[in-house]
């Protein structure tokens, strides 16, 4: 896939990342994290790949999406590491990250940071977790 194709991945042509990234469901999630973390990581992995990892109907793309968003910021930065445990994320990372508002970004597009306010991520993943069950 060339580099122009995916300017269009979310299907807003690039003119906008204004749109936020649909809600998933957690488990999705965590099916798509689960089996990218056992990966050799210069494997290489296409979109049927994560089709059969979420559930029927499920938006791949932003499952995708929000999986790479909790991989960098699990993995650049140590804002998660109180809900890792032996290298799998506490259900309230995945609860919060399904739903929380992030923005799209286009290919070819420099953004600075992250495409979501992550203090208030990180507050409502505190949140869930000392609200729930472990």
């Amino acid at each position: 896939m060339d580099l122009d194709s995916w300017g269009d991945f979310w299907g807003i042509d690039g003119k906008s990342d204004d749109n936020p990234v649909a809600p998933v469901d957690p488990a999705d999630l965590r099916n798509v994290l689960t089996t990218v973390r056992g990966l050799n990581p210069q494997t290489a992995i296409g979109m049927n790949l994560f089709v059969r990892l979420c559930s029927p109907g499920a938006d791949v793309r932003a499952v995708w999406y929000r999986a790479a968003m909790l991989q960098l910021l699990s993995g650049q930065t140590d804002l998660l590491s109180p809900w890792v445990h032996e290298g799998e994320l506490h259900d309230a990372v995945l609860k919060v990250s399904a739903v929380f508002p992030i923005k799209k970004l286009q290919v070819g597009v420099v953004h600075q940071g992250f495409p979501l306010d992550v203090e208030e991520f990180v507050r409502q993943v505190r949140e869930e977790a000392e609200g729930g069950v472990e």
